[in-house]
């Protein structure tokens, strides 16, 4: 008995256990070695400072026995002594032995949280885990494994007064929502003009501490700057960054068309009820066009065609909807990733994006993460399903008949988007939702009847036989009026082969077939008088269609009344950032 308390005496002087406190905790001077280890990389990386302070950055596979990682470090060491002590005229005085002794490589050892020494032998990514403790001679660091990182941390580059700031946050073994955000202001001059510091600007800490943050009035021609310390679910934190704004926050337009449907949209939906969106946001490749600028907005303020100014106009508005779906068109593949995603991130939703083949705008889709999970992913491209797809072979081999037709329908890059979600709350609830944008042109009917025809048989697939009578949503810019043959389809279940819209463009490119498809469809905003408003055309162009055996309509929010719409003569403005009005209604489920 004697003999295992001493081993066990002997074992407790050589091990860090020793040197614990309170329970177990480690003292507060010990330093930190980092340890990233992800399964589907074969290295591991282990970042740590040396007590002669020289930073190491060492790359280690991940199936290497420990002992062959810790006698790396011990090699590093020693080699680090061996510089110190070149450095010192104390060791060249005394000559070899003292140069000896910072060559001796110092004894390298890694105990587990409880103490124990990890056999050498152990694999470096079972041997290196959090809370363990890495001695080095008399140095002593905790490990710590894959702790919170930031990978990026942006501001906009745009700031406006009663907007909200939503930054761009991007980590490693964190989430946002654990992250924590301390926000600053710069100070103002004192009144005679001087500097507030020897130092540069001066900061004051913001009454905020969320993620996101709207300036007030106050706060004009003041920079802002953000702490972000990354967080995880374990209470875990990682070092802090901090960025400023790379311009002032400017005075914002006053009023805008969407204040006062927020009204109507300050909390979310109750359960069982679902707040729908559907939104062309023009896209910034179309709306910093000279012909844009000249042609078809020229009544729209420069700097209120500029993307920095339109989305800061557009967080806002998504924000103050309180929605559970949005579906929007014509979006940027950066507006999604720099802007909108991480913007609505912070309000609760999930987004997803589609692009466009050979564009660089394209089709996104928001869900509330509490409210909804993402079951699966059916996207097309209209031309490649045309093609490709068996279940649109019999559409595929009449318009074959028309090759005029057929060529305009495969030139087109038309997208179809449909995301099959299921509610968190009840699992039994699942839902198809779709998302397009169909061929613009004024005289292209026959070919938007072409593409409904191709997203309604791809849907039904989704719907009815992937995910047997599921209700639907279909969201989009459909190009179509309420007069159109391609609004009629949708609403009534059929074309017929002599629709007026066959010969939309004309005699030469006449393509007749009927067509018909099995839904129920109503659309729940019914048709409003526009929701496309530019200079030279308004009319009715998107919808929301809901399966109105599934779903009914609870309220319509109301859109904006033609005096805000036309203020500034017409949309986009300085106080909206489309050209097209977005439609909202709440929806429950029957």
């Amino acid at each position: 008995m004697w003999r295992r308390l001493r081993s066990a005496l002997r074992r407790l002087r050589g091990s860090p256990a020793a040197f614990l406190v309170g329970g177990g905790r480690l003292p507060a001077a010990m330093e930190r070695a980092v340890v990233r280890c992800v399964p589907s990389e074969p290295k591991l990386s282990l970042r740590f400072v040396l007590p002669d302070g020289s930073a190491k950055h060492m790359q280690r596979d991940q199936a290497e026995p420990l002992g062959r990682a810790l006698a790396r470090i011990a090699t590093n060491a020693a080699k680090g002594h061996a510089k110190a002590a070149k450095k010192s005229k104390k060791a060249r005085a005394e000559g070899g032995p003292a140069g000896e002794a910072a060559a001796a490589a110092p004894a390298v050892r890694l105990f587990s949280r409880d103490g124990e020494a990890v056999a050498e032998e152990v694999p470096n990514a079972a041997a290196w885990q959090d809370g363990a403790v890495l001695q080095i001679g008399e140095a002593r660091y905790r490990v710590e494994r894959n702790p919170p990182a930031l990978t990026e941390l942006q501001l906009p580059r745009s700031l406006l007064a009663g907007f909200p700031v939503c930054p761009k946050v991007s980590a490693e073994f964190a989430a946002p929502q654990h992250c924590l955000f301390r926000w600053y202001r710069e100070q103002r001059p004192a009144a005679g003009g001087g500097a507030a510091g020897d130092g540069g600007p001066a900061w004051v800490e913001a009454a905020a501490a969320e993620r996101v943050f709207t300036p007030s009035n106050a706060l004009v021609g003041l920079r802002l700057k953000l702490r972000c310390t990354p967080g995880d679910g374990a209470q875990r934190y990682g070092p802090p960054r901090e960025v400023e704004s790379s311009g002032p926050v400017e005075a914002g337009p006053g009023a805008c068309t969407f204040d006062s449907r927020h009204l109507y949209t300050k909390k979310v939906c109750g359960e069982g009820s679902i707040r729908a969106v559907s939104y062309n946001i023009l896209a910034d490749t179309y709306a910093q066009t000279e012909f844009s600028r000249t042609v078809l907005y020229p009544y729209c303020a420069p700097y209120a065609l500029e993307l920095d100014y339109r989305q800061n106009l557009l967080k806002k508005e998504l924000a103050g909807y309180s929605a559970d779906l949005i579906c929007l068109q014509e979006v940027d593949k950066s507006v999604f990733v720099d802007s909108l995603a991480p913007a609505l991130d912070a309000f609760g939703l999930e987004g997803l994006f589609r692009i466009k083949e050979k564009q660089h705008e394209g089709l996104a889709t928001f869900y509330r993460r509490d409210k909804f999970s993402l079951l699966s992913q059916h996207d097309i491209a209209f031309s490649e399903a045309l093609l490709s797809d068996p279940l649109h072979k019999e559409l595929c081999d009449k318009l074959a008949e028309y090759p005029l037709v057929q060529e305009k329908v495969l030139q087109r890059s038309s997208v179809l988007q449909v995301s099959v979600l299921q509610s968190t709350t009840d699992p039994s609830r699942k839902i198809c939702v779709a998302n397009t944008h169909l061929y613009w042109h004024p005289k292209g009917g026959n070919i938007r009847l072409i593409q409904i025809a191709v997203a309604l048989s791809h849907i039904k697939h989704v719907a009815c036989d992937l995910y047997p009578s599921i209700p639907i949503i279909f969201c989009g810019d459909f190009n179509s009026t309420p007069s159109s043959g391609t609004y009629s389809f949708i609403n009534s279940g059929g074309i017929a082969e002599d629709h007026e819209d066959w010969v939309s463009n004309g005699e030469e490119e006449r393509c007749n077939m009927p067509l018909s498809h099995s839904f129920k469809l109503l659309s729940a905003c019914g048709e409003p008088a526009y929701t496309n408003y530019v200079g030279g055309f308004h009319g009715c162009l998107d919808y929301i269609f809901i399966d109105k055996n599934a779903l009914e309509v609870e309220q319509v929010i109301p859109l904006p009344s033609h005096e805000e719409v036309t203020t500034h003569q017409a949309l986009p403005s300085v106080s909206h950032p489309s050209d097209h009005i977005a439609l909202i209604c709440d929806l429950k489920w029957k």
